[in-house]
């Protein structure tokens, strides 16, 4: 199978009187009581191929899928990589989970680590420019690749379908009502909202005037899904319509990254997972689970659980809508 895992180089951090490098034995231990803070939000997408669900230490069946540059040194594909150690780290109240991301590329294999990955649900990185403060390390970390923090949402200003119109997302509360393709007008239980600034993979990508039929500019998170139906789906799914992250658009006419100071990203929760209008466009809802409710904030993931308390049991929300695709199912069916 084939997996993304977004990480962040070494290079876009600084380390207090250390680096990444395992030098004590690949465990992590010597990060301890130091602190590590995140100089940027330019996330990398890394693609890789394995024979399980799990991104974990000593798991020689992980290679890159595609060729990746970081700090400037470019990885071919097929190189190994594993998950070298991980770390908790404590920033304002809240506790992070950070994974050693390590290519490898030296003797012994735990010499280099180039980048962290961040365990967490749709945009649940660490906050940039605020130091985290190392308090422990654990050797031979193995998390399903599911758990790690990925970029989702929408962009304020885009109009969602509502009955008689559509109104900017950052105008929708809960209790409103929201068109959506299978079943009609739903009222919207939760909408949430998340401020960044637009750099690197939390700059979102632009849809120009009438590349998907949309009317309007639609902007929205990398990782935000949008359905394609068809008989290319069909044909090579099996299935009626899927998923596709805006991310994997890129490379097509009118297909862009807008970078800026800052971005207003927003949430929309159903009962269960629905596909709305945006700008004319299908696109999917937010989908929680009991992990990546941990990327909201404090107030956010109260407001959320009081909703839907039955969310502290993983899986509780029920399935996606529509089978999602990876990067190269995803290019495959945009080429046909």
């Amino acid at each position: 199978m084939t997996f993304t895992i977004y990480v962040l180089a070494e290079g876009q951090m600084t380390i207090d009187g250390a680096v990444l490098d395992g030098v004590t034995q690949g465990d992590g231990s010597h990060l301890v009581g130091r602190t590590i803070t995140l100089n940027s939000n330019a996330w990398q997408a890394v693609e890789i191929n394995d024979n399980d669900a799990d991104f974990a230490d000593n798991d020689s069946g992980q290679q890159l899928a595609d060729p990746v540059t970081i700090d400037g040194t470019t990885f071919s594909t097929g190189t190994r990589v594993q998950a070298e150690y991980s770390l908790t780290a404590m920033a304002g109240g809240e506790t992070y989970t950070l994974v050693a991301f390590n290519i490898v590329n030296s003797s012994p294999s735990f010499a280099t680590v180039e980048a962290l990955a961040f365990i967490g649900p749709q945009g649940g990185f660490p906050p940039i420019g605020v130091p985290l403060t190392i308090t422990a390390a654990q050797e031979g970390p193995s998390f399903p690749a599911a758990d790690y923090a990925t970029p989702i949402c929408f962009v304020a200003g885009t109009q969602i379908a509502v009955p008689g119109g559509a109104v900017p997302v950052e105008g929708l509360a809960a209790g409103d009502m929201v068109l959506t393709r299978d079943h009609g007008a739903l009222p919207l239980q939760w909408a949430g909202a998340r401020r960044v600034r637009a750099l690197g993979r939390f700059a979102p990508v632009v849809f120009a005037p009438g590349v998907l039929g949309n009317a309007r500019t639609l902007s929205v998170s990398r990782q935000h899904r949008l359905r394609l139906s068809g008989w290319r789906a069909e044909l090579m799914f099996g299935e009626p319509a899927v998923l596709i992250p805006a991310v994997h658009f890129l490379g097509r006419p009118g297909v862009s990254i807008a970078e800026g100071e800052w971005v207003s990203y927003h949430h929309l929760l159903f009962d269960t997972h629905q596909i709305v209008l945006a700008e004319g466009v299908e696109a999917e809802s937010y989908h929680p689970s009991a992990d990546n409710l941990a990327g909201l904030s404090a107030e956010g993931r109260a407001e959320v659980l009081a909703l839907f308390p039955e969310l502290a049991a993983d899986g509780a929300y029920g399935p996606v809508i529509h089978p999602p695709l990876t990067a190269r199912e995803a290019r495959a069916l945009l080429a046909a």
